[in-house]
């Protein structure tokens, strides 16, 4: 045998504890570097993450704004329809009332109650035109107590009513009036004593239903409410209950 491979292997077979050692280190190295290799794959695997995490943030930002955008070009576009009782006689600081031509009511027409009639006025605020499908009218007289319509804005009506009314409304302000009046003294009168003494309190309120030329399965709806004061003997406003608002469109033939 060469005598330089013979003194070799005298060695190792002397020193196989530092053999043993030196393979130790070299899987320790190994295990390191593996793991060192394994944290920047993390790191990479998050920043990746994050970055896909923002574009899709991004890219919910960017829908909601198309969203909003759509949403108001159709509310600055679209019908939006309000409705108001148009008084048949006006009181001023006289204490007379006078019809809208100027002219003063009888002591006969007062007392005949002609100062309760009023026409419901639908107005077109919105530009684009409206279709009026139907006007609802409730009469509701609240006991001793109650204040106000429930948040809903309905109550238990002593009176009503809906019909059909198709009109086609332009916008810009236009307005179309029902002919019918509504005598408010013909609704009250069975309460009138009571409501008088403030005992009871008479509420005239209902909605108009349209649609508008962006609306394809949804109805408008225009809610109005007035609630008759005592002491002016007129009616007034109630502002939480005069709304918009919109639903699905009722299956054909259903009634309000």
């Amino acid at each position: 045998m060469c005598p330089v491979l013979s003194a070799t292997s005298t060695w190792l077979d002397s020193h196989q504890y530092l053999a043993l050692w030196l393979e130790g280190i070299a899987l320790l190295a190994i295990f390191i570097w593996d793991r060192i290799d394994a944290s920047a794959q993390h790191k990479q695997t998050l920043t990746q993450m994050k970055i896909m995490e923002s574009q899709a943030r991004g890219t919910e930002i960017a829908a909601n704004a198309a969203t909003k955008s759509a949403d108001a070009l159709i509310n600055s576009e679209r019908a939006w329809v309000v409705a108001g009782l148009r008084p048949y006689a006006t009181q001023f600081g006289d204490r007379r009332w006078y019809r809208k031509d100027g002219a003063p009511l009888t002591t006969e027409e007062v007392t005949a109650g002609k100062h309760l009639r009023y026409w419901l006025t639908i107005t077109n605020m919105g530009r684009g035109p409206a279709q009026i499908l139907g006007v609802a009218l409730n009469y509701t007289c609240l006991g001793k107590g109650v204040t106000d319509l429930p948040e809903s804005g309905v109550g238990e009506s002593a009176l009503k009513s809906y019909r059909p009314f198709e009109h086609l409304l332009g916008g810009d302000g236009q307005a179309v009036e029902i002919g019918e009046a509504i005598d408010v003294g013909w609704y009250i009168g069975d309460d009138f004593d009571a409501i008088k003494k403030l005992e009871k309190t008479a509420v005239i309120h209902g909605w108009i239903k349209y649609r508008h030329m962006f609306s394809t399965t949804d109805d408008c709806y225009s809610d109005f409410c007035y609630v008759y004061t005592v002491s002016e003997e007129k009616l007034t406003t109630v502002g939480r209950h005069t709304r918009q608002r919109q639903q699905k469109a009722e299956p054909p033939g259903h009634t309000p």
